[in-house]
């Protein structure tokens, strides 16, 4: 266990040394405050006749639909075809390839989490500073709306490093994942029945928390989220160890 979070402090590192990985984080504190800022103060967007708690929601959902599986796309792909086309995947160092390869997706899981936890402070404050009807009483829940969603996008997570471990051309791995995201988004317009078999229809999982919850629902919804997430890390892992050093 202690191999496996040194390992993933040093794949944190490698992440955040990125610029891209500090754009994404800039931008998880920038965008709440800018969007309430220009909501607010000025006149030039329609979302001035919505309530608040609609327009925080609406940042949530921008980050988990769209920015958070971008970002997820781009540092599977750095991790693991990067560094597959690099010759850096497997370290000199004594390390098992269960113990890199799981510091690897936890380092991914820990930035998902932080730009999570950064959207929702930055939420919490430019409502507090900018929201006439700001209530403290909401922040119990918001957090949890937060929280909650890094269980679908974790489930993408080991989705993308699958993909991000079958191609060896990073171009064609995150080019491979926007394409499939896209379709899995549009899929169910043409075929509804498909919708809750693909992992994108649960990306506002925190939606279904708000108001009555069935627990029937809620064990459905577990069960597939931990079914899918299993069997892609299973793949993605049998792919991983597969590799030549």
């Amino acid at each position: 266990m202690n191999t496996i979070q040194a390992n993933s402090y040093n794949e944190l590192q490698k992440l955040l040394a990125k610029k891209v990985t500090k754009l994404f984080l800039f931008g998880a504190a920038a965008l709440p405050v800018l969007t309430k800022l220009l909501v607010n103060k000025l006149f030039i967007i329609d979302w001035m006749a919505l309530p608040a708690e609609n327009i925080n929601l609406t940042l949530l959902d921008l980050f988990v639909s769209f920015l958070l599986p971008l970002f997820i796309f781009i540092a599977a792909t750095d991790l693991f075809t990067g560094e597959g086309e690099r010759g850096t995947l497997f370290q000199v160092r004594p390390i098992s390839r269960i113990e890199l390869f799981l510091s690897k997706l936890l380092s991914i899981g820990m930035l998902v989490l932080a730009q999570l936890l950064l959207v929702w402070l930055f939420v919490l404050i430019s409502s507090a500073l900018f929201d006439k009807t700001f209530d403290f009483i909401s922040i119990t829940s918001s957090i949890g709306a937060y929280l909650v969603s890094l269980a679908p996008l974790m489930v993408l997570a080991a989705l993308a490093i699958l993909i991000a471990l079958a191609v060896k051309s990073s171009v064609l791995a995150i080019s491979g994942m926007i394409v499939l995201y896209i379709v899995m988004a549009f899929l169910p317009y043409i075929a509804p029945n498909i919708l809750y078999m693909l992992p994108t229809a649960y990306l506002d999982w925190y939606m279904h928390w708000m108001g009555d919850v069935s627990i029937r629902w809620i064990a459905q919804t577990v069960t597939y989220l931990c079914s899918s997430f299993a069997l892609f890390l299973t793949a993605a892992y049998y792919m991983f160890n597969r590799k030549e050093a």
